[in-house]
């Protein structure tokens, strides 16, 4: 992978397999800049490029996962024309944000502290959700009049329900990591003291999966989302494909010998 320089985000290594993103505007509560939206756009390419990438773990430096967009930062398109600027913004943040979405890569969002407006939009983008006892979640748009555009209404109740997404953006309140877990939004809650080390590992435990059924998985949920015949036959497709491989082989042979298997993506 290559060594590429960032200014609003950090690319790690945490293993061979597992890349991780780290929001880093710390001083701002990492709310999202256009150079920010670009870099992450950047970031991902990097890290789908390198065979050795299996999965990614996104998480924020300092005190916030993501406050949201930082408006005072071109984040709203500018005021020469209001509407055209804010389909705009609006088009921008729901492609960048999508583009997490459909990587064929298993991606994680570990959150600790807060994750608001945009930033829980981007949340919504992964694959699994993790949080410390101490994150809080939540879409204010409505307190300043508008809507979580960057996704958040129409990708919110895929994960939550009609009812319950309505919930959340019409009240526009602040949910604990509990709560959001409940509403079955987020998968593990983590303690504070032990948030760094836990979300690291249990992101290194799905890299550590078979890369091949989990792009086809992957592909297979996301039709099914649009149509169940399509997602049937889309997993049906798959499931051929993933007789043929050398990671079955090797996972039934891990099976019969009772040990953890080394899936290579072959």
């Amino acid at each position: 992978m290559s060594e590429q320089t960032y200014t609003s985000i950090r690319v790690e290594r945490e293993s061979d397999a597992l890349g991780h993103i780290v929001l880093d505007r710390p001083e701002e509560m990492n709310t999202f800049s256009p150079a920010m939206a670009e870099e992450l756009t950047d970031a991902l390419s990097e890290l789908e490029e390198d065979d050795g990438t299996r999965a990614i773990v996104i998480t924020g430096e300092g005190r916030a996962f993501s406050a949201g967009a930082d408006v005072g930062d071109g984040m709203d398109g500018g005021d020469d024309d209001p509407t055209r600027s804010g389909v705009e913004s609006s088009r921008h943040g729901q492609s960048v944000f999508g583009q997490f979405r459909e990587s064929p890569l298993p991606v994680i969002a570990a959150v600790d502290g807060f994750a608001l407006g945009a930033g829980m939009e981007l949340t919504m983008c992964a694959d699994l959700r993790v949080a410390s006892e101490s994150a809080e979640f939540g879409l204010p748009e409505h307190n300043l009049g508008l809507l979580p555009g960057w996704g958040g209404s129409a990708r919110l109740q895929q994960l939550v329900g009609e009812s319950t997404a309505k919930y959340i953006i019409f009240t526009a309140d602040r949910f604990s990591a509990g709560q959001m877990q409940e509403w079955q939004y987020v998968h593990e809650v983590y303690s504070d003291d032990e948030f760094d080390e836990r979300a690291i590992d249990f992101a290194q435990s799905i890299a550590e999966g078979p890369p091949i059924a989990q792009r086809y998985t992957k592909r297979a949920i996301h039709a099914a989302a649009e149509s169940i015949d399509a997602g049937l036959e889309v997993e049906a497709s798959s499931l051929g494909h993933l007789l043929d491989t050398d990671d079955l082989a090797e996972g039934m042979a891990a099976f019969s010998e009772q040990r953890e298997p080394e899936f290579e993506g072959k």
